[in-house]
């Protein structure tokens, strides 16, 4: 598949196809990853934190429970140093 490279003020933009829209569930405003690798320029969808915690439990965020989660233990990393003290 093609897509047409456009002048877009003094950049280029590119048009995304709705299929491709559809198929990573895009929206305007949402922030992609690019890489450039081998001559070629990819795109990936950066995932929130509540994208990912559904993807990983595979259901809605407010279904998931603490039972699901599990309990977060403390850990203790020492006295603070340098930046880290406020």
């Amino acid at each position: 598949m093609q897509i047409l490279v456009s002048k877009w003020g003094d950049s280029l933009g590119i048009r995304v196809p709705i299929n491709v829209v559809n198929a990573l569930s895009i929206k305007s405003g949402d922030i992609l990853n690019y890489e450039i690798r081998d001559n070629q320029l990819i795109l990936s969808k950066e995932i929130s934190t509540k994208e990912m915690f559904e993807k990983f439990y595979n259901r809605p965020m407010e279904k998931i429970t603490i039972d699901d989660v599990g309990k977060a233990e403390v850990i203790d990393w020492e006295e603070d140093i340098g930046d880290e003290i406020f």
